[in-house]
């Protein structure tokens, strides 16, 4: 049985700030490295703070030690916000993005503009094919590990077919309740 699912993406402004998140904090896990940064830091400011008393300067070195242990990681979460919110006013958002067409042969995708013509922008094969994240709010298609289209429409058939296609390893399923 060969069945085509064809999606439609119009992506506003919490899509994509959603998916930035999701792309950044879960997928990449980008968290990770400054949360590890501050937890060493921290950990180097209680070292400083048990010797409070015994060695000059301790005080002032463990407050140091902290302010540079949240205040670097603060400011990497800050700017990545902020970038975030840069880019959806440059993008003015709404609008449309592109149409993915998803077959038993793979994804095809058509970018904004070009939706008319015969062939896709791009092909995918689904033996290339990275893994899928089903949200509360999208299917994010991760052709590759850095490459990825989010789909915000049609979610349940897109989830039911991509569950009938792919392993289980490469299906991940992130609603909450």
């Amino acid at each position: 049985m060969s069945q085509t699912i064809s999606v439609s993406t119009t992506m506003g402004e919490q899509g994509f700030r959603d998916f930035a998140v999701f792309d950044a904090f879960h997928h990449r896990k980008a968290w990770l490295r400054p949360a590890v940064f501050a937890a060493i830091m921290l950990a180097f400011a209680a070292v400083c703070l048990s010797q409070l008393g015994k060695r000059p300067g301790a005080g002032l070195l463990a407050a140091v030690l902290a302010i540079v242990g949240i205040g670097l990681p603060a400011s990497y979460f800050y700017s990545f916000f902020r970038s975030v919110s840069r880019q959806i006013k440059q993008m003015h958002l709404p609008r449309a993005f592109y149409r993915v067409e998803l077959a038993d042969t793979g994804i095809a995708v058509w970018m904004y503009g070009q939706q008319d013509k015969p062939e896709p922008t791009s092909r995918h094969a689904w033996d290339s094919f990275y893994c899928a994240y089903r949200t509360d709010n999208a299917v994010y298609l991760y052709v590759e590990k850095e490459k990825a289209y989010l789909l915000n429409d049609r979610m349940e058939v897109v989830w039911k077919f991509l569950a009938g296609i792919l392993p289980k390893e490469k299906l991940h399923d992130c609603r909450k309740g």
